[in-house]
């Protein structure tokens, strides 16, 4: 019979844990970025847009330091597809704002695609939108700050999470700097 207990105690406690994180990503989809898109509606106008273009952009996923270190990936897809990935490691100088380039490659063929560890994965904003959802907006919005943002379109261009307390280079997510349709 206690058996039976510790088995009603776990799945209870399952349950409750389920229900707060349910209620932290209800919580975090609903911020809404200075466009006035929230996560929910920003994916359903990528869902519109990405027909209406035929699901042929690019975007550019950044990646950067306040000590001036950095990278850019650019990924390419085409008809749903990732067809290409640039990516550029860099260096910010000190003296006169111009990025140096340290380090770069570029991906163009289906073979060569996620070849490279530097830089952003090969993926869709898709798959981005999937990304956000499971691994940024789930986080604990009492010990963090939940950033999401969108450009003008509604198509999501920030999606992450700072730590509160946290100093420097704090920030997990999604950061594009440049989106395109084709």
């Amino acid at each position: 019979m206690k058996k039976n207990y510790t088995h009603l105690i776990f799945l209870l406690f399952c349950l409750l844990l389920i229900s707060c994180s349910i209620e932290t990503v209800r919580e975090n989809v609903n911020i809404e970025g200075e466009h006035g898109f929230n996560f929910m509606e920003s994916k359903q106008e990528w869902d519109e847009l990405k027909t209406k273009n035929e699901n042929s952009y690019f975007y550019i996923f950044l990646e950067q330091s306040f000590t001036g270190i950095g990278s850019e990936t650019k990924i390419t897809v085409e008809r749903g597809k990732v067809i290409s990935r640039h990516y550029e490691a860099y260096v910010i100088s000190e003296e006169d704002g111009k990025k140096k380039t340290t380090f770069s490659y570029a991906e163009e063929s289906k073979k060569d695609l996620g070849k490279h560890s530097e830089g952003a994965a090969p993926v869709t904003m898709d798959e981005l939108y999937r990304s956000c959802l499971a691994q940024y907006l789930i986080a604990d919005s009492d010990a963090n700050r939940i950033y999401f943002e969108t450009n003008e379109e509604g198509v999501m261009v920030l999606c992450g999470f700072v730590p509160f307390g946290c100093q420097d280079d704090c920030y997990r997510g999604i950061t594009i700097s440049q989106f395109s349709w084709m």
